[in-house]
């Protein structure tokens, strides 16, 4: 019997082939790289743990906020596609059961930080959204809301026409306690924020309504008030890039609208919240920011990477607010091409923040739990720009974090002081001394990072040294979180998977992880998503967690065989079919279900304050999670977690 396989189907298979050819001669080749990548990361600095801080993989942080106006005519498309929709089959994988629900050729869900995209209703029904389209082309032009509903025993047929009449994306989904449901997105045909919304969950036909006729993007939403009928809406005012005009003196101003009547009618239109003004920013960036709301609670964060990342609440249903700040950046209203020179040495420094990657949710008594990933970023070139004149700074791809911060913790007030000093290589081979800044608050907070697999002490892959997929993100990234009646904290994000590669890109994985002291310690992360069937040869980006865990996690993810995005030209140099290119293609949209009872089985976890310390391994190379080599002995270090012989161990006295 002859099988016909389709052009991505025929595509894996051979990246599958060429992936176990190269296993043989990775393991070969593993013990040489890993003693070069050591000699190289003494040369420079003597400090660095490889696969934590590669100072050699520096990449010019040339991320475009992307809408979805933009002309993509570059990008490869499938010669050979498959169109016709695949059955909700359902699997088991890992520790977990999934089920397709939809597809989309139009694979970027976001920018940076993710939207609200699947809620558990009280009766078990589930409603899920994300950004579709079915095209093979580079215009997209049907893109909008794909929507499926789970009615308690099945999923719905996977869409194939948006629910708006008019292209637009971004969708949050949101259910209100008048029984209704509503999907609000950016419009990209006429320029607005279009509310598309129903009056039964689950069932019945949409209907449409412009929430403000300005050009807003990248919005989030949010249900809440104390008859669960409040809207609240955020969103970035265009910029002169996206043809806008300046909002009371910012290229781009994050605003806040609200509906206490369910949509209706909008009685707080482009309001600018704390610190979210000229007197902070020049600009604001989209996708950047989370908002949550509970009751009478509503909270807004803001995950910034050259700036200041906090919080704004408010408890009276938006009407007043206050801001925290939770990463405190060591200088106001910088901008890109300053040059950052924190000791006024003459030597431009290095500092850490978040990746603009960031979850929020909130607990049972209205507090706000924080997650992001980490990056360090550089500015040294002041003079770089891209084509269109745009300022160019510089981020470390194989940075690996997320940390966590909640209201408990109370404010950053980091200074300005350095933390330590590297040896900087230059692209002409000449050493000099480079400052590094980070948080305090950060650091003694990081909760955990894309595992290292292979028990060689590093973290990197087959694309260590260029050609991972462009995120623009830490290696631990794309949080997501949820809470369980027991005050459970729950962590889902992606990570990079080092032993999996399509022979030129690592992919990445849905991992999860779990407090149960409010945030204190963490257990090891499980991959969740392994794919064992494909040699775990599946991209899992994208996950967006339902706030509320019960015996299930919830999620939805996007899956595809290609690491990266197509929609950002990933790979697009080179020739379709040869093993690396990121073509616009069918990409999966997952739900997943994992049980929660025995996740965790093992004793052992990870974070901050663990009364587990392992003396017996103090003769070896010491490192903290920053890269920094501590030449002390271990009872005499200060409190924190460790690096010791690839092994965390954590020091609490």
């Amino acid at each position: 019997m002859e099988i016909q396989l389709d052009y991505a189907t025929k595509r894996f298979f051979s990246k599958l082939a060429n992936y176990k050819k190269t296993q043989k001669q990775e393991k070969m080749k593993k013990t040489t790289t890993f003693l070069a990548s050591i000699l190289f990361s003494v040369c420079l600095s003597g400090q660095i743990v490889p696969g934590h801080n590669h100072y050699q993989l520096k990449a010019i942080n040339d991320k475009v906020t992307m809408s979805g106006d933009e002309v993509l005519s570059q990008l490869i498309v499938n010669p050979n596609p498959t169109t016709s929709a695949s059955p909700n089959s359902t699997k088991t994988v890992g520790n977990g059961t999934e089920t397709v629900i939809g597809t989309t050729t139009y694979d970027l869900q976001s920018n940076a930080a993710l939207q609200n995209r699947i809620i558990v209703h009280n009766d078990g029904t589930i409603s899920t959204a994300w950004t579709m389209s079915k095209e093979y082309n580079t215009t997209y032009s049907d893109r909008g809301t794909g929507y499926n509903f789970f009615d308690g025993t099945s999923w719905g047929a996977q869409p194939s026409t948006r629910i708006e009449s008019s292209r637009g994306g971004w969708p949050s989904i949101i259910a209100l306690e008048n029984g209704s449901e509503c999907a609000i997105t950016h419009n990209t045909d006429n320029s607005y924020i279009n509310n598309t919304s129903r009056a039964y969950i689950g069932t019945g036909s949409w209907t449409e309504n412009i929430v403000t006729p300005n050009y807003l993007i990248w919005n989030r939403s949010a249900a809440g008030g104390l008859d669960g009928n409040t809207i609240h809406m955020i969103a970035v005012t265009a910029s002169t890039n996206f043809n806008g005009l300046p909002f009371n003196g910012l290229d781009g101003a994050l605003v806040y609208f609200r509906s206490q009547d369910g949509g209706t009618t909008w009685d707080i239109n482009n309001m600018q919240l704390p610190g979210m003004d000229t007197t902070m920013y020049t600009r604001m960036s989209g996708d950047v920011y989370a908002i949550a709301a509970q009751g009478e609670t509503v909270a807004v964060a803001y995950f910034d990477d050259w700036g200041d990342s906090y919080i704004v609440k408010s408890t009276d249903n938006g009407d007043t607010w206050t801001k925290t700040v939770f990463l405190d950046f060591p200088v106001d209203k910088y901008s890109i091409n300053d040059g950052i020179d924190l000791d006024n040495n003459d030597t431009l420094d290095h500092v850490y923040s978040t990746d603009n990657y960031g979850a929020l949710i909130l607990d049972n008594n209205g507090d706000a739990h924080i997650f992001y990933g980490i990056m360090e970023y550089a500015d040294d070139d002041t003079t770089d720009v891209d084509g269109d004149g745009n300022a160019l700074s510089s981020y470390y791809p194989a940075t690996n974090g997320i940390a966590y911060w909640n209201e408990s913790f109370g404010a950053d007030y980091s200074d300005s002081t350095l933390q330590d000093t590297i040896g900087y290589i230059d692209a002409s081979g000449i050493v000099t001394p480079r400052g590094r800044w980070w948080s305090n608050m950060m650091n003694d907070h990081i909760i955990v990072s894309a595992p290292d697999l292979n028990g060689d002490s590093i973290v990197s892959g087959i694309d260590s040294l260029g050609g991972y997929a462009l995120y623009y993100g830490s290696r631990a990234s794309m949080p997501s979180a949820g809470l369980d009646a027991s005050g459970n904290i729950w962590l889902s994000f992606s990570a990079y998977t080092e032993n999996t590669n399509t022979s030129s890109q690592v992919f990445r994985h849905i991992y999860v992880t779990k407090s149960e002291d409010g945030g204190i310690t963490w257990k090891n992360p499980i991959d969740v998503t392994p794919h064992d069937d494909w040699d775990g040869m599946q991209e899992c980006v994208f996950g967006s967690m339902n706030p509320a865990v019960d015996d299930k996690i919830r999620i939805i993810y996007q899956r595809d065989f290609e690491p990266g995005l197509a929609v950002r030209g990933d790979g697009t140099t080179t020739a379709v079919g040869d093993g690396y290119g990121d073509m616009v293609d069918n990409n999966d949209i997952v739900y997943l279900e994992i049980d929660t009872v025995g996740l965790f089985n093992g004793p052992f976890t990870i974070g901050t304050g663990l009364d587990e310390i392992n003396t017996e391994r103090n003769h070896k190379r010491i490192f903290d999670l920053l890269g920094r080599e501590w030449r002390s002995d271990f009872a005499d270090l200060p409190k924190g977690i460790y690096i010791i012989d690839g092994k965390k161990v954590f020091k609490t006295k």
